[in-house]
């Protein structure tokens, strides 16, 4: 079974991270995660992102953030939002902003919650189907 940690979004996601606190604090100079949540938290005008979700992102295992919490580490970090998107997911311009945040999401699941999602849609397309009759 894959992890989030084997998602390449996730391990590019922590690298890229990684690397905007080294550029921010420095090689070795890095504060610990608690001091990161609460620098972060300060940034954001007490907006918060958990310990725990930032752990997971330094660690590779957050390959899906939230728009929220996307702006929220630009801000930090005094960068674009779009800095924290990988390249191949990059949003098409003039398509509904909606549709390409549920795709973006979708980009990291597995085969088989994919196809879980595919019958989903399948059964509900059934039950219109079968009202509208």
């Amino acid at each position: 079974m894959n992890t989030a940690s084997d998602d390449a979004s996730g391990v590019w996601l922590a690298s890229t991270v990684r690397g905007l606190l080294e550029e921010k604090y420095g090689r070795g100079n890095v504060p610990s995660v608690r001091k990161l949540t609460q620098l972060i938290r300060e940034a954001n005008g007490s907006a918060t992102i958990s310990h725990g979700h930032v752990h997971n992102i330094l660690r590779g295992e957050a390959p899906n953030i939230t728009d929220k919490t996307r702006e929220m580490l630009a801000c930090f970090f005094a960068v674009p939002p779009d800095r924290l998107v990988p390249p191949g997911a990059r949003p098409v311009t003039g398509t509904d902003r909606r549709l390409e945040a549920l795709a973006f999401r979708f980009s990291s699941l597995q085969p088989d919650e994919l196809r879980a999602i595919e019958k989903a849609i399948q059964m509900v397309k059934e039950e219109r189907d079968g009202a509208a009759g």
